[in-house]
């Protein structure tokens, strides 16, 4: 952890009494690829968030909780940054920017890039009426040499815009203690704001359609763009314990719901193979998945395709 030299002489709020927990919502923003969702499944200690080496892959402001002994952080992984090219890359960049309000504070996440990166350049003009503390992240610091780590903290330092300089690596899961309790030093005191039981604040068929969603992007992702959409029809559990979940894979052409079905149904097996997997894990459960692939032409060119397809919370 590296302090801010221009907040050196500024505390964080105190610790308080006992029964009382450091509380708030904050956010985690960055641009595409830098690892925010493995950031959020490595400290939650478990799978939680779809993750991809390919941009664009998270488009809801997702809530995650994480309680420990002392505090509780609700935590809102947003969709990367990036410079959108079309209608769905201009709703996803909205998503981002809608995902400041209200929040407590703000955890702003970047690679080891050795200078300021335009795109972090220009974010940073645009969040300058964020009154919150800004923590950065340097993350990926496994993959990456001192020296340039170092060139890239005095740089973001440089900046002003940061409270606290933390390196840490969300892979390897280093430095991810220290950023809690970093942040926590910077929330209020307050009640739980969730049952202490609690790690994601959205419905089982939201997380069920983005871990199927993951599975056709990591399968695809040669041949389709970022046009597929996951919605659960429905969902039932048998007197025997099996859960039943109907499921379509929307796209935009015909010519992507045959790459999405494969020869003879390969790829859709496929697809419902991984994804059953990592299901059961999550519901603790059989699950018996069925999934059906639906062509809905040029919905990531339209305003409401997108908000029926994308905003599933």
């Amino acid at each position: 952890m590296i302090p801010s030299e221009r907040n050196t002489h500024e505390t964080a709020i105190g610790e308080g009494g006992q029964g009382r927990l450091r509380t708030g919502y904050v956010g985690v923003l960055g641009q595409t690829n830098v690892g925010k969702s493995t950031f959020l499944n490595a400290i939650l200690g478990e799978k939680l968030l779809i993750t991809s080496s390919k941009p664009q892959t998270t488009r809801n402001r997702i809530r995650c909780v994480l309680t420990t002994a002392t505090s509780q952080i609700v935590f809102l992984d947003t969709p990367g940054l990036h410079r959108p090219a079309n209608r769905l890359g201009r709703h996803i960049l909205r998503e981002a920017f809608r995902s400041l309000r209200g929040l407590t504070a703000l955890l702003y996440m970047v690679e080891p890039w050795g200078e300021v990166h335009d795109l972090d350049r220009e974010t940073l003009d645009r969040i300058t009426e964020f009154e919150g503390p800004v923590l950065l992240l340097v993350n990926k610091i496994d993959a990456a040499k001192p020296e340039t780590i170092a060139q890239t903290l005095v740089a973001y330092e440089a900046t002003g815009r940061f409270r606290e300089l933390i390196p840490i690596s969300a892979k390897r899961k280093a430095g991810l203690e220290d950023t809690i309790e970093t942040l926590a030093r910077y929330l209020p005191e307050g009640e739980p704001l969730f049952p202490s039981d609690v790690k994601f604040d959205s419905g089982e068929t939201f997380l069920i359609s983005e871990l199927i969603r993951e599975k056709a992007i990591r399968l695809t992702y040669r041949e389709l763009p970022y046009s597929i959409a996951v919605r659960v029809k429905w969902f039932r559990e048998r007197e025997d314990g099996l859960i039943e979940i109907k499921s379509e894979l929307i796209v935009e052409r015909e010519s992507q719901k045959g790459i999405l079905v494969g020869r003879g149904g390969r790829m859709v097996r496929q697809i419902g193979t991984q994804a059953r997997k990592d299901i059961e894990r999550l519901l603790g459960s059989r699950v018996f998945l069925d999934l059906i692939v639906k062509v809905r032409p040029n919905w990531t060119r339209s305003e409401d395709g997108i908000r029926q397809l994308t905003d599933l919370e």
